[in-house]
């Protein structure tokens, strides 16, 4: 487990996440302003949804583990994996969906057919969080901590690191409630460890994670004390047979 890289990554993405989302917050709570009432407030947001992304391209330059900007592409966009990987990949988004949907009852408002447009739109609204949080933290704590050590102490985190915006008026956090949100992190830190392991690579969790935001307004449901731990104890089985499955492997 490298202690290093851990720091350097965590600090440098809650730093950036507190001084963006953080004065976002700050403004709105204030001037009684919302999200989308100030081009500053969106860049603010923006650049604070962004803070996993930068801190893993920064602290592994600053390490030696990628030489420039191209070869952490390469390793977040590794897209050659085996049909059972994306299988698994759907059947995360189909449980996640399904259960949250039979428990809580759907209440999307937008068509099927967005989803071509919303899913893709993801990978700056989510998905390029993945190049932090599981292709850093996750597979580094997992090293000392084991898979359901990682994935309870990454889902507590990443928990928390959303905490800013639910203070954000005009986000779809703001009308969520946070102790529920916390059981889903936790439910998909699960999930999206169990894609890391199958795979042991990074863009299948990323589109794993593009998936559930780009589906949240065609099958919006809410969390409950049904749905909640619902979803994460399915996650946890299913992660459960994966990690039985899978040896621990790391291919960045």
């Amino acid at each position: 487990m490298n202690i290093k890289l851990i720091r350097n990554y965590l600090l440098l993405t809650f730093s950036i996440m507190l001084a963006s989302w953080g004065l976002c917050a700050l403004l709105c709570q204030v001037w009684s302003l919302s999200l989308n009432d100030h081009l500053l407030l969106r860049g603010l947001f923006f650049i604070g949804g962004m803070s996993p992304t930068i801190a893993s391209y920064v602290s592994l330059k600053g390490q030696g583990a990628v030489s420039g900007l191209r070869p952490w592409l390469r390793a977040v966009f590794d897209v050659r994996h085996s049909g059972r990987v994306y299988g698994l990949v759907l059947l995360c988004l189909l449980l996640y969906y399904g259960l949250g949907c039979l428990l809580a009852g759907c209440q999307g408002e937008a068509p099927l057919f967005m989803a071509l447009v919303l899913v893709p739109t993801m990978l700056l609204g989510g998905g390029n969080e993945e190049a932090g949080w599981r292709m850093i933290l996750q597979p580094e704590l997992e090293k000392g901590l084991g898979f359901y050590g990682a994935a309870a102490l990454t889902g507590l985190i990443w928990w928390l690191w959303h905490g800013p915006i639910f203070l954000i008026p005009g986000t779809a956090n703001a009308s969520m409630n946070y102790l529920l949100f916390g059981i889903l992190c936790l439910a998909l830190s699960l999930g999206l460890g169990a894609v890391r392991r199958a795979s042991g690579g990074v863009f299948p969790c990323v589109l794993l994670h593009c998936l559930i935001n780009g589906f949240s307004p065609i099958f919006t449901f809410p969390y409950t004390l049904w749905n909640s731990p619902a979803i994460l104890a399915a996650m946890a089985i299913l992660a459960w047979a994966v990690v039985r499955a899978t040896p621990f492997r790391l291919n960045d």
